[in-house]
């Protein structure tokens, strides 16, 4: 009775219907990829074709409708090919289908969809299918690229730089509005010479990583660090411009060697650093300016100042870090480091955002020694720094006209008030979602920052860095001046 039982179970696994009524399953009729540079191979996409029926089907034929001319490439079974034949489902069972792309370049500056059909010829005579669909970008790719005289790139096409892009000295490379650099893992940007980058608010330049697709449904590699270099302007360089320029996902953000130039090293203006692994800006012994400029999430310090002449007007530094608890903290500042002294001439915060997920993320190291200024002040900033009330009387006239956002713990604390009932930190901001890594640094209603502003430095950046008027009388402190819409 058993040898009975199990000869018909397997008679009936192995039954396969050629009924017309017959159908696959998808788990989409259409597979999306996400946008592809030509000539650079795409993920790998996987999905199901699922049999759902009570007999088999025999699938004579799985082929590409272009033949494989589109780009796109499959896998079935371990088996490659733009046709594949003789395909068996059992009931109620499924198979796993891989794809990926290579995209053609169309010698095209605009991005352009690429699209094919996967066909499934079945035994029955039917025909099912499911779509294919990639955006095919031509890029230009540099490899180990040297600039050895003054050059301007196009916003026509996005850039894929490999191993580094190197500006040479006494050379200058001016980057134009709208034009978006793609690093491959660990290449990195660096000047010896002088760069411009010119973007504005409606086409910014766009620094970031070369991964387009996503880790998981919700979460794309855009917005993780640590997927290229960085920036490093050498001590050589000098008279650098950023404005409107986004700089995101790598392993760090602007770094400044020691400065052997004469001048003012950098000018940054309505900017963004944000999501990097390293530092955001460190910076040694230079002059430069930041202005209306956003400064975010990294695993090291936000910003890095060790001596120097620096000024921050309108800045948003914050450091809610989402990767490793034991990350730096919003700004750093001193004048001495590893026994080296770098004066800190002067390091002035005007109408400021300093603020992150702990209550203390401004630190000071300062050396007492005739020949090391220490010269630093916040001026109508909101600040998150721990103060215990006994701090010399320099320290208290640094922060004697900005707001201290952790203050109100001293003064609760008896109260037994949660700190989930204060503002403070991530609270300023619209959107902070650490699940999704999403971040919106513009003010919430409820920000210390709103309102603290001096409106004499709103001269220095009118409008903030998304193009809203700041009022001349008690502005908010920040690079976002509070929307209600």
């Amino acid at each position: 009775m058993a040898l009975g039982t199990l000869f018909f179970s397997c008679s009936e696994e192995e039954q396969f219907t050629s009924s017309t009524n017959a159908r696959l399953s998808f788990e989409s009729d259409t597979v999306r990829f996400d946008t592809v540079f030509t000539t650079i191979g795409s993920s790998t996409k996987r999905f199901k074709v699922f049999n759902r029926n009570k007999d088999g089907i025999r699938i004579s034929s799985i082929r590409l409708a272009s033949g494989g001319a589109s780009g796109f490439r499959i896998n079935v079974d371990g088996h490659s090919g733009a046709s594949l034949t003789d395909i068996e489902i059992l009931k109620e069972d499924s198979l796993f289908i891989f794809a990926d792309i290579i995209g053609k370049p169309k010698n095209e500056d605009s991005p352009i969809l690429v699209r094919d059909s996967l066909i499934f010829h079945l035994e029955s005579g039917k025909q099912q299918q499911i779509i294919l669909e990639a955006i095919g970008q031509d890029v230009v790719i540099l490899k180990a690229k040297t600039i050895d005289s003054n050059t301007a790139f196009s916003a026509n096409r996005p850039y894929l730089i490999y191993d580094s892009l190197i500006v040479a000295p006494n050379v200058t490379l001016t980057i134009p509005e709208g034009t978006t650099l793609c690093f491959h893992n660990r290449a990195y940007l660096g000047v010896y010479g002088k760069i411009v980058c010119n973007g504005s608010l409606e086409k910014p330049i766009t620094f970031r990583g070369d991964r387009t697709d996503k880790i998981f449904t919700y979460l794309p590699y855009d917005r993780m660090d640590a997927q290229w270099g960085g920036i490093t302007l050498y001590s050589s360089s000098g008279d650098n411009y950023f404005n409107y320029v986004d700089i995101h996902g790598g392993n760090w953000g602007i770094d400044c060697t020691t400065s052997l130039f004469v001048g003012t090293k950098f000018n940054i203006e309505n900017s963004v650093i944000h999501n990097v692994k390293g530092f955001g800006l460190r910076e040694y012994y230079i002059a430069g300016s930041v202005i209306n400029s956003q400064i975010t999430n990294a695993g090291n310090d936000c910003v890095s100042l060790i001596g120097g002449y620096v000024d921050f007007v309108h800045c948003t530094i914050a450091q809610l870090y989402p990767w490793d608890g034991n990350h730096g903290v919003a700004l750093h500042f001193a004048n001495v480091q590893d026994s080296i002294i770098y004066p800190l001439e002067h390091a002035y915060f005007y109408n400021c955002a300093i603020t992150g997920s702990t209550k203390d993320e401004i630190v000071g190291e300062q050396i007492e020694n005739a020949e090391a200024a220490f010269n630093v002040n916040f001026l109508n900033c909101l600040v998150n720094i721990k103060l215990t009330g006994e701090e010399g009387e320099g320290i208290q006239q640094m922060f004697a006209t900005s707001v201290n956002e952790v203050a109100p713990f001293h003064a609760k604390d008896s109260t037994k008030v949660k700190d989930d009932d204060i503002v403070w930190g991530k609270k300023n901001f619209k959107e902070i979602n650490n699940e999704i890594y999403y971040y919106d640094f513009r003010l919430d209603s409820l920000s210390q920052a709103r309102g603290i502003g001096n409106g004499d430095y709103v001269k220095y950046a009118p409008v903030d860095r998304l193009g809203k008027q700041r009022p001349t009388s008690k502005p908010d402190a920040g690079c976002y001046q509070y929307n209600e819409e």
